[in-house]
């Protein structure tokens, strides 16, 4: 850059560089609009895919000056500090279509809407595009924004959209005017897709099976199934000990925190407690009290699901 601009190499400090960092930011937009554009006219790039991800990034410091670090739900388990939202678009290429910082507790659904109603302005065609979203923002689990209202705003600013379902579809049919189609993922790994409709749902629904994910999940299932029935013999074997946890509401407190460890195979499991209702004397006041305590537990895979 010296050699560029003439600047002096044994002026540059790194406070400077850094102020270089801060000034270059404040002229953000102009240089990601121009270069979002520009990169589409060099390359003959139409952007018909935009490829959304979220992530999130924690500071040690207090941050009390900040006007977006906010205590959020951290990706790295830090909810004991503040965090900003990091939001990317890019296309196919590569290229980055959109770039924003938002505050660590700012609902996804209002990510999504800030960065569509800047990426028009961003791309180098007019045609409806597509906008791909990540799995992992749709699981039940997380702070989804693939909500019907974000879906329905999505449309209204002229994207298609792809994302995985969240309509739990039990009852279809297959096309059959549409016949599978196979393709390889990037490890040469066969995927069929099959174009499904559904009386209740409206939209595209494409049923995608793969051999190799379904012997992962077999293989991740097999795992949990093993880690949560070792956690429930741990918590018998503490049963039949004499210093061991045996009173009802602990246990149940125990094998309520196992479930939650192993939400997706512990709703396959019924669990049956033996109890028994036991006098205890107060050491101090000598009055007794009758206490609850569990003596045995089975458990035993449902035979329905």
């Amino acid at each position: 850059m010296c050699s560029v601009t003439g600047y002096p190499v044994e002026k540059i400090t790194k406070d400077k560089l850094y102020k270089s960092a801060l000034r270059l930011f404040c002229k953000k937009e102009e240089i990601e609009n121009f270069l979002s554009v520009k990169t589409g006219q060099l390359f003959d790039i139409t952007d018909k895919i935009y490829i959304y991800d979220l992530t999130n990034t924690y500071f040690e410091g207090r941050k009390e000056g900040s006007s977006l670090a906010r205590f959020g739900r951290s990706k790295e388990k830090r909810s004991d500090c503040k965090i900003v939202v990091l939001a990317l678009v890019i296309n196919p290429e590569g290229f980055i279509k959109y770039s924003g910082i938002f505050e660590g507790n700012m609902q996804d659904s209002r990510t999504l809407e800030e960065v569509v109603t800047n990426l028009r302005s961003k791309t180098s065609t007019s045609k409806q595009a597509i906008v791909v979203i990540d799995a992992g923002m749709v699981s039940e689990r997380s702070r989804t924004i693939a909500t019907e209202e974000s879906l329905e705003m999505l449309t209204e600013n002229g994207f298609d959209y792809v994302c995985v379902s969240r309509s739990n579809l039990k009852k279809y049919t297959v096309d059959p005017s549409c016949p599978p189609v196979e393709m390889e993922d990037k490890k040469k790994q066969k995927i069929k897709l099959q174009k499904v409709v559904s009386d209740k749902h409206n939209g595209y629904f494409l049923k995608i099976d793969s051999e190799a994910k379904r012997t992962k999940e077999v293989f991740m299932n097999n795992r949990f199934q093993e880690g949560f029935e070792k956690g429930l013999s741990v918590i018998a074997a503490s049963l039949g000990k004499k210093s061991g946890i045996k009173m009802e509401g602990k246990v149940y407190e125990r094998v309520g925190r196992l479930k939650q460890k192993y939400p997706s195979v512990a709703k396959y499991y019924d669990i049956s407690y033996t109890t028994e209702t036991e006098s205890v004397t107060n050491r101090k006041t000598k009055e007794k009290t009758e206490v609850r305590k569990v003596t045995s537990m089975t458990w035993k895979i449902k035979t329905e699901h």
